[in-house]
């Protein structure tokens, strides 16, 4: 099985269909399944459709339509190949991808070499592994350049805050407008066209130097778990994954009432056990374990949503380091602090 996923605006207050279509070709001469998906403004008109029943380790080319014809790109993805199924398995992994501060033409490159590779040599899926998107959005009238890139368009952050050049998102729309500008990259949109994606998040989906649902981008620091559950939010309607949302169901996020509250108690492990932060980090599971073939178990660990403070961001620990190596930290010393 597979998710497929598209985006159709429509008319702000309607609730509108389109047809999805699923096939063993690219002409779509050999149609396996299709059926009918809502799309609405309660998720940005995103439409994630889960297709099962598939043949193992196949090709399949996907398309959307609407009811008056409009038809989106068509895709191409695959499926895992069966659990014993002896084969290589070939993927690449990419992240801390960057369009307010450069090109993605990495993904070209990728694409490129693999429609030159032999079938057997051709990837079967992208692992991304987070920094899908950077939150911290630069406006190119207010910084032209930042260690020597060129500042890009990329989105207009409403309701949000300002931290030195850095807007930042606080709410579900600003999120949104920044997943959408990222995704008006054309290298993106083909490489996200030619392989199925799976996919984790890292720090900058939800907040640069944030942790749990804690908001901190340098002198910036609160508590976020509105802010958290947005990110959450508009991570699931902007990434296809197999995840479950707090409704249960792939047509809408239904996020969860939560209100911006100190977190003053942790557990043992670090944990904040104030229930909006609980609510928060637990609006969206985003670590799973994925089979793939007789070769690979990839277990998927979500590396910022259980973590403490990060140690080395109190600004005493500067003095172990050198004037040599700026922004470097010994290892010796983090050897310690990742020791607990």
């Amino acid at each position: 099985s597979f998710i497929v996923w598209t985006r159709r605006p429509f008319e702000p207050s309607k609730r509108s269909l389109l047809t999805v279509e699923v096939a063993e070709d690219e002409a779509f001469l050999r149609v396996v399944t299709r059926t009918s998906v809502p799309v609405s403004a309660a998720a940005d008109w995103t439409a994630r459709v889960l297709v099962g029943g598939l043949k193992p380790a196949h090709t399949y080319w996907y398309r959307f339509t609407d009811r008056d014809g409009n038809g989106s790109r068509i895709g191409r993805t695959k499926t895992a190949p069966a659990a014993d199924d002896p084969r290589p398995v070939n993927f690449a992994f990419v992240s801390c991808q960057s369009v307010n501060e450069g090109k993605l033409n990495a993904y070209r490159r990728m694409i490129f070499e693999d429609a030159r590779a032999a079938p057997q040599d051709q990837l079967d899926f992208v692992l991304h592994l987070g920094d899908f998107i950077y939150e911290v959005v630069e406006y190119p009238e207010e910084v032209q350049t930042r260690y020597d890139r060129k500042i890009y368009e990329v989105a207009r952050i409403p309701d949000g805050e300002k931290v030195g050049n850095f807007h930042i998102p606080l709410t579900i729309d600003g999120y949104r407008a920044i997943y959408r500008g990222y995704l008006h990259d054309p290298d993106l949109q083909d490489a996200r066209a030619r392989w199925p994606f799976v996919a984790i998040w890292d720090n900058h989906e939800f907040s640069w130097q944030g942790w749990q649902s804690i908001l901190k981008a340098g002198p910036l620091e609160r508590p976020g778990q509105t802010v958290k559950v947005a990110a959450n939010q508009a991570w699931f309607e902007y990434i296809p994954a197999r995840v479950t949302a707090p409704g249960g169901s792939l047509e809408r996020f239904d996020p969860p009432a939560v209100k911006d509250v100190a977190i003053e108690k942790f557990d043992d492990n670090g944990l904040g056990i104030e229930p909006n932060n609980l609510t928060a980090i637990r609006s969206l599971i985003a670590y799973r374990a994925l089979r793939y073939g007789r070769h690979l178990d990839l277990i998927i660990t979500d590396q910022r949503s259980y973590r403490s403070k990060d140690p080395t961001a109190d600004p005493e620990l500067e003095k172990l380091g050198g004037p040599e190596f700026l922004g470097m930290f010994p290892e010796d010393a983090m050897e310690i602090l990742d020791g607990g």
